[in-house]
């Protein structure tokens, strides 16, 4: 392991601690007592992480609140160095909440908010504006600028929108029509360095987004007693949102159907007509990209989806007989519950690893129903839990993946592989065993996820009795 990636602990005043991840320097850690109920990553401005930062930083850190705080200049200078033709931090910020949130050792995983001062105000808006619905909680931008120093194009992402200024080192952030969770900007009304009107006006083009102004402040957040509350009780209401739940699912529908499921992390998309239940387990992301888009593109053809959230349900260790056991409990459940006669189930990357070792367990009664199994971005090995290896770039230690394939004889398998990828269990399969599906792209298969959807119902229709 690299010193860069090494974890270190280190004590600082006031019981704070420190440690180290990729490309981001250190990174600051505040906490109260009691367990942890929200998760919020805190951006520095320009000058990094100043004492006034720092008061910003533990005023978010009240009401069981773990903040993570980041000196943007280390994060900017790993991004301009990149390669790349456009630059992505809302990957790298999700990637830093698994890490710590996973090294702390807390009890489940937290959508994280986003909170930023100046620069790292609108690179919080920035990321927000790229990430899929459901990778954070929200944003909260403390005197948001237009402008964020920064040497590289942002990539589009889910719909950011940005311009490279004439000088070559900003890029300014255009307003996106809607956000995929809210976004609250607190500026100060005496704010010189960014123009309160300017920033109202870009705040109103956003659908849902607040802005709030603060009187006798400036840019500097100089005087705690003129925000520190403001900010406190603006934190706390990205805790009530539906966005900010570790668990999604409709209400009342997981007591019905004989079986209860309420303990499992599931969304649902239900559908009034249709026969076929799909069960789709998601990505190391959690319910994201393509999980979401591919189910609701399943969803607008009459299959009712039911997402298991791999992220929160392999939060902890699971054996293959007790994941086979839950999955089995969730088909039990909402086949009667939806008045479904069939199944499919559909795996992306770490769901579709260990989708095989689930399906080859199922008993008899649930296996009979199943029209096919479709694992997309399967690699060559599954594990049964988060490890901090999986955002260090070190897996494939778990237990192979090619001989649960071989079990589900009977099965309809589908395989399918960016043809990007290196690491892709799809050419090891023999024909007999399932269908090998060779995609342009690399892991997300060039985005093309109705195409996948396409397919999914041609099989399906196919195997239907």
């Amino acid at each position: 392991m690299t010193g860069l990636l090494a974890l270190v602990l280190v004590a600082v005043p006031r019981a704070e601690a420190q440690f180290r991840f990729g490309k981001f320097g250190p990174i600051r850690i505040y906490r109260q007592g009691g367990p942890v109920e929200q998760v919020a990553i805190f951006i520095s401005g320009d000058g990094g992480w100043t004492p006034g930062v720092t008061e910003m930083a533990r005023e978010l850190a009240h009401d069981r609140t773990l903040v993570l705080g980041l000196d943007i200049r280390y994060l900017r200078n790993a991004l301009d160095r990149s390669a790349d033709a456009c630059v992505y931090p809302a990957a790298d910020l999700e990637a830093l909440s698994h890490y710590a949130q996973r090294k702390l050792d807390l009890p489940s995983y937290h959508q994280p908010v986003l909170a930023g001062y100046s620069g790292g105000a609108t690179l919080a808006y920035a990321a927000l504006a790229q990430a899929p619905p459901g990778t954070f909680s929200g944003a909260l931008s403390l005197a948001f600028c237009l402008d964020l120093l920064l040497g590289r194009p942002l990539c589009r992402g889910e719909g950011l929108s940005s311009k490279q200024g004439v000088k070559h080192r900003l890029v300014y952030v255009q307003p996106v029509p809607h956000l995929s969770a809210p976004w609250v900007v607190l500026q100060g009304a005496g704010d010189e360095a960014c123009a309160p009107a300017a920033t109202r006006q870009f705040v109103g083009r956003v659908a849902g987004a607040r802005f709030i102004a603060l009187d006798s402040v400036g840019h500097g957040f100089a005087r705690k007693k003129h925000w520190a509350s403001a900010l406190r009780s603006t934190l706390a209401t990205f805790r009530a949102g539906p966005a900010a739940r570790s668990v999604s699912s409709t209400p009342g529908s997981a007591f019905t159907g004989g079986v209860a499921v309420t303990d499992l992390p599931l969304v649902e998309l239900p559908t009034p007509g249709g026969r076929t239940l799909a069960v789709i387990l998601s990505g190391d992301g959690g319910w994201a990209s393509i999980d979401r888009h591919l189910g609701e593109a399943l969803q607008d053809s009459e299959v009712a989806v039911v997402g298991l959230n791999s992220l929160q349900y392999f939060w902890h260790r699971r054996t293959p007989d007790a994941a086979a056991a839950d999955l089995a409990r969730v088909i039990r459940h909402y086949l009667p519950a939806w008045k479904r006669d069939r199944i499919a189930l559909i795996g992306y990357s770490f769901g579709a690893d260990v989708l095989p070792f689930l399906a080859a367990r199922l008993p008899a009664d649930v296996r009979s129903r199943v029209l096919l199994v479709a694992l997309l971005g399967a690699g060559r090995s599954a594990d049964f839990e988060f490890r901090l290896s999986d955002w260090l770039g070190g897996g494939g230690r778990g237990s192979p993946v090619a001989p649960e394939v071989g079990r589900l004889r009977g099965m309809q398998v589908l395989c399918f592989s960016g043809r990007d990828e290196e690491d892709s269990v799809c050419p090891d399969l023999p024909p007999a065993q399932a269908e090998r599906i060779p995609l342009p792209g690399g892991h997300h298969f060039g985005g093309d996820y109705a195409g996948i959807a396409r397919t999914l119902l041609d099989r399906m229709r196919r195997s239907a009795p």
